[in-house]
């Protein structure tokens, strides 16, 4: 009975350790220090996949201290976390020890660490890209404030005269912010691939990459796909992302257009191919389908326009049935020749060859055939088209 009572004793006093004292504990992942808790819990949370995984959970003491000993699986992105909207991200693999402090009310923003390199890369790249997003976002605010000025005034004021002379006054105003707003945008655009150039083995760069678009700048994409799987052979996270990229690669700007081989109006089989030497429209749609009906006159005018100066327009339906398809050419004056269908609907090959999951959807080519842009609409695709026909890509 003695002994129990002394064992209960070693345990009440090893309690009291941890719960007034420092942690100290050689066999942990991350521990950390907070100012401002309030015996919150955190979470570690693993962030590699859709499926919100948690790892481990602990109270902060009375000093703000808490310890995950549990493991991360593998290299990747991992959350500590006190609520879901209060959490900072770090980057970790299972050999590395890492201490994390900052300001319980607000981890985003006031988290430190060490033991963790890339963590340590992280935390800095996402300091400078969110100045540079600020400055943005200023430009931004300030365009919105002339823009609201100029509606409150059109609605109050119906002198058409000094509307007008208004328009002429803060037209240069707005067009020097769109000129500033886009020049950092394209700052940012090459501080991010600067950053990836000089860091393109770190895991830093998967969230870097994010912040480029796949469809104008594939190559960083690839660079980034190429180094990390090559890095790390047997990450999950990485094996996705080469396949997203391997994906994306075929229909980048510049990339050559997948090939479309089906049998025209008179069942004869035509080939996006033949086309090659004009700028083309490549048009997906179906007679069932009720924005693409909508959409059809403007594609009428855009063909009348320009087709004397090489545009073409290649029409690929996903209709299923070929009375309705024809009718529908009809009906909507769709006049040039280059139309096509396999009566196959959703699971005709081109719906994967081209990656779209609903229609109407567009892909402009230039003259050799390779992709320009994907899903313009309207004024956009009209100036595309222009620059394409006066070869000025």
């Amino acid at each position: 009975m003695k002994n129990k009572k002394y064992f209960l004793r070693l345990i009440s006093f090893s309690l009291s350790l941890y719960s007034c004292g420092n942690i100290e504990n050689e066999n942990f992942q991350v521990k950390g220090k907070l100012s401002n808790s309030k015996g919150e819990f955190v979470t570690l949370v693993n962030e590699n996949s859709s499926e919100v995984k948690t790892i481990d959970s602990v109270q902060m003491n009375e000093r703000g201290e808490f310890i995950f000993t549990k493991k991360v699986p593998e290299k990747g992105f991992y959350s500590i976390r006190i609520s879901s909207s209060n959490f900072t991200t770090i980057i970790a693999d299972s050999t590395e020890n890492i201490t994390l402090e900052g300001n319980a009310q607000n981890l985003n923003d006031s988290s430190k660490v060490s033991g963790s390199p890339d963590t340590e890369l992280f935390f800095k790249f996402n300091e400078t890209t969110k100045k540079k997003f600020k400055a943005m976002e200023a430009v931004r605010i300030q365009q919105d404030s002339i823009r609201k000025v100029f509606e409150a005034y059109m609605n109050n004021i119906r002198d058409t005269l000094r509307i007008d002379s208004l328009s002429r006054s803060l037209e240069p105003v707005f067009n020097a912010y769109s000129a500033n707003y886009r020049k950092q945008a394209d700052d940012v655009a090459a501080f991010i691939k600067k950053f990836i150039d000089e860091n393109t083995h770190s895991f830093v760069s998967l969230a870097a990459i994010q912040m480029l678009s796949p469809n104008k700048d594939i190559a960083y994409f690839i660079k980034v796909a190429d180094a990390l799987s090559a890095k790390y052979p047997d990450i999950e996270t990485l094996k996705d992302f080469k396949t997203y990229v391997d994906k994306e690669k075929k229909l980048a700007q510049g990339m050559p257009a997948p090939g479309i081989t089906m049998n025209d109006k008179d069942g004869t089989p035509l080939s996006l191919s033949s086309m090659k030497g004009k700028v083309v429209i490549v048009d997906f749609w179906a007679s069932w389908c009720k924005p693409c009906r909508a959409e059809n006159p403007f594609v009428v005018s855009i063909y009348n326009k320009y087709k004397n100066k090489g545009l073409g327009i290649f029409s690929v339906s996903l209709d299923q049935d070929k009375g309705d398809w024809l009718e529908a050419i009809k009906h909507d004056n769709l006049a040039w020749k280059d139309h096509v269908c396999d009566f196959k609907m959703w699971q005709s090959p081109v719906v994967a060859q081209y990656g779209f999951t609903g229609i109407p959807f567009a892909v402009l080519l230039d003259r050799e055939g390779n992709i320009a842009e994907k899903n313009l609409r309207g004024p956009a695709l009209e100036e595309k088209i222009k620059e394409l026909l006066d070869g000025n890509p």
